[in-house]
């Protein structure tokens, strides 16, 4: 079997006149490919979605309405593949034809033109080099198949260890304050490890970490920043401030009271010598909050979550509500293709 599938190495030929299917069709099973005459567009799609190496076309069978249909055939295949068509072509160079050549290729992509009256030998290099692109990829849907099925193991990996790391702290916390605290952060870091799988394992979208964290508030939260694809390392650091945050401002800050609110706006700043995201909570309609006598684990997880620029988080404890501040350096700033 091909390494593609049953139907990967086939070619699917496509002139409804004359002789030309037949020929072209003689020609390449000669040359070791299978091959299927399709009688219309139609057919050549349903095919190309059975599998195909490449299709040959006349071009006087590329009429309006074929072409366009042809086009969302085309344009619906999958990320990995780029169908190879060759275009059989009259003989002559007019403005007509080439202006159809250009269209062709902005419509259907991978565009090889063939003149007829073509030497066999001719096709069959044409067809060979389509083949070996066609063959590249297969190789690049096989690694992105593997690569999925190691994301899916390694997040089934990840779950393990949390539920194990859980299972050893319950042993080890016993009840109280202190376990559901300790609970509540591990659950904050498997939800951002579920959002940077569901972003190949590559990080995740920061309005997604900050939804996540804030979407039992409703309408008391306001969200505002550009869309910026974090790192897997910020991402987690991002998730942790976000659930750290909330749960302060739920327990002691503007969350507790009816009218209170907090928004939430991160930008960039481009003029670092590196991309620093600028991330700023800001808190109002709470009680005055008073800064902490002694520094305990969550501040210090508000200052070292994520890898800063040189300057420190800042903390504002002013009468009009709590403040934080952090530029954090930024690997990433948009989704990965």
């Amino acid at each position: 079997m091909p390494f593609g599938g049953p139907n990967s190495e086939r070619a699917l030929i496509l002139a409804p006149r004359g002789r030309d299917a037949e020929v072209a069709s003689k020609l390449l099973q000669e040359a070791g490919w299978p091959t299927l005459i399709c009688a219309d567009i139609g057919q050549l799609c349903a095919e190309f979605n059975n599998g195909a190496a490449f299709g040959v076309i006349v071009e006087e069978a590329l009429a309006m309405e074929n072409l366009k249909a042809l086009a969302e055939c085309i344009k619906a295949q999958p990320a990995w593949s780029d169908f190879p068509i060759v275009v059989l072509t009259g003989h002559g160079d007019t403005p007509a034809r080439n202006e159809l050549a250009n269209r062709l290729q902005d419509l259907l992509g991978n565009v090889t033109f063939l003149e007829r009256p073509f030497h066999p030998t001719t096709l069959v290099s044409v067809a060979r080099s389509a083949l070996r692109s066609r063959r590249r990829q297969y190789e690049t849907r096989e690694l992105l198949e593997r690569r999925d099925l190691l994301t899916r193991e390694l997040q089934h990996r990840t779950k393990n260890l949390l539920s194990v790391i859980q299972a050893i702290a319950s042993a080890s916390l016993g009840e109280g304050e202190r376990r559901k605290t300790f609970f509540n952060r591990l659950h904050a870091l498997a939800k951002a490890q579920d959002l940077i799988i569901e972003g190949a394992a590559r990080g995740a979208l920061m309005t997604d970490v900050v939804k996540s964290a804030l979407e039992s508030f409703g309408t008391r939260v306001f969200i505002d920043g550009p869309e910026v694809f974090l790192n897997p390392n910020a991402a987690q650091g991002f998730a942790l401030i976000m659930h750290e945050l909330a749960t302060n401002a739920a327990k002691h800050g503007s969350l507790t009271a009816e009218a209170g609110t907090v928004s939430v706006h991160w930008s960039i700043d481009v003029s670092a010598a590196e991309p620093i995201i600028v991330f700023r909570w800001q808190e109002r309609g709470g009680p005055r909050i008073t800064p902490p006598k002694q520094k305990g684990f969550g501040t210090v997880l508000l200052e070292r979550a994520v890898a800063t620029s040189g300057t420190p988080p800042h903390f504002d404890y002013s009468q009009e509500g709590f403040a934080y501040e952090v530029r954090a350096t930024l690997a990433q700033q948009s989704r990965p293709e």
